[in-house]
């Protein structure tokens, strides 16, 4: 079996998930974490068993026992991070969102072709077997032709997590957690062909609550609510013409899933799943590099990047 060898920059709350995740996977290997905290780094290697401190994200970029680097740092970062992977070429797992502007979606693109070498986002809900039961369902006429779809995700946020709320960090709900629901919308109804939005900001432009609606020519809908003001229920219904399908809370994370036909018949389909859920992310990296891909058939760069459009758009 290929073993992979990987690196971690930011040790921070989601790296630790992600570490988690790669102890489910037998060909992953944490070989090294930096961070600008060097305690923070030691903590964390200690956990994880990790054999290599840096001293420098430059450091860990020009290791040649790296393999593939995963970036956790906050969004304002995530560019010029995966940026430097793609310079030194290494294959780079970058947290989402990837970048904050369509010019560096671009930048990336260029980079990833220039120097052979693969870029994937790590929107680790697309790699769930949630989603693959959702597309089976779909595409087997479970629930007929879709015809609305309601998803949502929101807490009400701290005023001490300043990262979400600082736009030099790249803060802001549609950044931090409307990508799910963008995701989810984007990937069984593709693109709009009408926006209706309305987005409460911060006086710093933040966008901290937002009710979102995509309208299509088929007359298909879809409603997405994202906030950081309000406790949602985070789950996911999708209303097709001949039943419906329901995602638990916490949709967005492996979740309990039913599919209801018109006559009010239940059927339970949530799959089995292994692990914490970022180790799914993990395979398809390591899949991907054992194809000499440069990029995922499952999330293709081109599909993050129409995140980052819509995203865009709804922050106009």
């Amino acid at each position: 079996m290929k073993q992979y060898n990987w690196g971690i920059i930011g040790p921070g709350k989601i790296a630790h998930k992600f570490a988690e995740g790669l102890r489910a996977v037998p060909s992953a290997h944490l070989c090294g974490v930096a961070s600008t905290s060097r305690e923070r780094a030691r903590e964390f290697a200690a956990a994880y068993h990790a054999e290599t401190l840096y001293d420098s994200y430059e450091e860990l970029v020009r290791d040649p026992a790296i393999d593939v680097v995963y970036v956790a740092t906050t969004n304002n970062s995530h560019f010029e991070l995966a940026r430097l992977c793609m310079e030194h070429g290494k294959a780079c797992l970058c947290e989402k969102p990837l970048c904050l502007t369509l010019a560096q979606y671009d930048e990336l693109h260029a980079l990833s072709q220039k120097y052979n070498v693969f870029l994937m986002e790590a929107l680790w809900t697309r790699f769930l077997p949630s989603i693959q039961v959702i597309d089976d369902c779909i595409q087997q006429g479970k629930i007929g032709k879709i015809q609305n779809i309601m998803v949502d995700f929101g807490f009400e946020a701290s005023p001490e997590t300043l990262r979400l709320f600082l736009p030099e960090l790249g803060g802001g709900a549609l950044f931090d957690i409307g990508i799910y629901p963008l995701f989810l919308v984007l990937h069984l109804l593709g693109e709009p062909q009408k926006i209706e939005k309305q987005i409460q900001k911060t006086s710093q432009g933040v966008d901290i609550d937002n009710e979102i609606q995509f309208y299509y020519n088929s007359g298909a809908a879809a409603t997405m609510a994202v906030s950081f003001m309000r406790k949602l229920p985070c789950t996911a219904i999708i209303q097709g013409s001949e039943g419906r399908i329901e995602m638990r809370r916490m949709w967005h994370c492996p979740c309990e899933i039913y599919a209801y036909e018109n006559s009010g018949a239940r059927e339970t389909i949530t799959p089995e799943y292994c692990g914490n859920g970022y180790n799914y992310e993990i395979e398809e990296v390591h899949k991907c590099l054992l194809e000499g891909r440069r990029e995922s058939e499952k999330l293709p760069f081109s599909f993050s990047r129409l995140l980052g459009q819509y995203i865009a758009v709804l922050k106009e």
